[in-house]
């Protein structure tokens, strides 16, 4: 689990970009949507095909046989699949809090469980997109290769800097360089 634009993601990038054949399952969660647009888009341009992107919440509902055959019937469209997949709305996916009130661990609903089985079935790397990293639970960041967190600027000072690194001029972007 590591920070978006850390010397970790960079290697992770590096990595996909130089064996981009090879099966990989990355989590990309938090809060800062523009970052793991931006992030998203990384990848998709180290692929060799066209990518494919699947809203999680047409596939997963509340009940565990009709998300079974729903999941069934999406892993039999995607077994030939061999460019990478982008799977939003993963929260759909999301454990729960048992037990206590106070309970601090989460747990993965059959539905994860099911959906993580079939996510290693694929011959082809798959992106899970969180829009908040408290949804993960242990269960889905063990079936991951790397966690990659978007945290929200906190700071005025930091909030003004990536303001700055965003801005486009005439379609180019001026992004700060960072050493490799």
């Amino acid at each position: 689990m590591f920070d978006y634009n850390s010397t970790s993601y960079n290697e992770l990038l590096k990595s996909f970009r130089e064996n981009t054949t090879s099966k990989k399952v990355i989590i990309f969660a938090g809060k800062f949507a523009e970052n793991r647009k931006y992030a998203i888009s990384q990848f998709e341009r180290e692929t060799l095909g066209d990518t494919t992107k699947i809203s999680l919440s047409e596939y997963v509902t509340s009940f565990e046989n009709e998300s079974f055959e729903k999941i069934d019937s999406l892993f039999e469209e995607l077994k030939d699949e061999k460019s990478l997949i982008i799977f939003t709305d993963a929260e759909q996916l999301c454990g729960v809090y048992t037990g206590h009130t106070y309970s601090v661990v989460k747990y993965a609903t059959p539905q994860e469980k099911y959906f993580i089985k079939k996510l290693k079935e694929l011959r082809c790397s798959a992106i899970l997109e969180f829009e908040n990293e408290d949804h993960l639970d242990r269960t889905i960041q063990r079936a991951a290769d790397a966690v990659v967190k978007f945290p929200v600027p906190s700071s005025f000072l930091e909030k003004v800097f990536f303001w700055i690194t965003q801005v486009r001029v005439n379609g180019s972007s001026l992004p700060s360089r960072r050493p490799v």
